[in-house]
């Protein structure tokens, strides 16, 4: 017997890749209700020195803070890092080959208005170094 996949709502990629920003807030848009998948992090350093730390918050609509995670490790100058932020992930304490896990709720929904925000915590270069975020949810309409 062949299994049937339900799915909560429609599967779409979010992307932000603006440049020299290291601070992405990206916000449901109205009608919309989503649930965060999974958000792969990326961050390219610049020389300026520093330990930066990302941090992930859900918040709502008046930029209250309903969920926080930052990563396990810090992230020094001149690299690039991914991290992989997922239900069921452990919050690692170290990066293993520019690598490491952050955990997310397993029902991360948001509605309209509501936003996840990625960011550098510590903000050493925030307007110089370059974080790309990819972050797929399910989306269905929210009245």
């Amino acid at each position: 017997m062949a299994e049937t996949i339900a799915y909560w709502g429609k599967p779409e990629l979010q992307i932000e890749e603006t440049a020299n920003d290291s601070d992405k807030p990206i916000t449901v848009p109205a009608g919309q209700i989503w649930r965060v998948l999974w958000i792969h992090v990326e961050l390219a350093t610049t020389a300026t020195v520093g330990n930066r730390q990302i941090a992930i918050e859900g918040r709502d609509a008046s930029d209250d803070i309903i969920f926080s995670e930052s990563a396990g490790a810090v992230q020094a100058a001149s690299l690039t890092y991914t991290y992989t932020c997922q239900p069921g992930a452990v919050r690692e304490a170290a990066f293993v080959n520019g690598q490491i896990n952050l955990p997310i709720p397993p029902d991360f929904i948001l509605p309209a208005g509501y936003d996840v925000h990625i960011f550098d915590s510590a903000a050493v270069a925030a307007a110089a170094d370059d974080m790309v975020v990819q972050m797929m949810v399910e989306k269905r309409p929210y009245t």
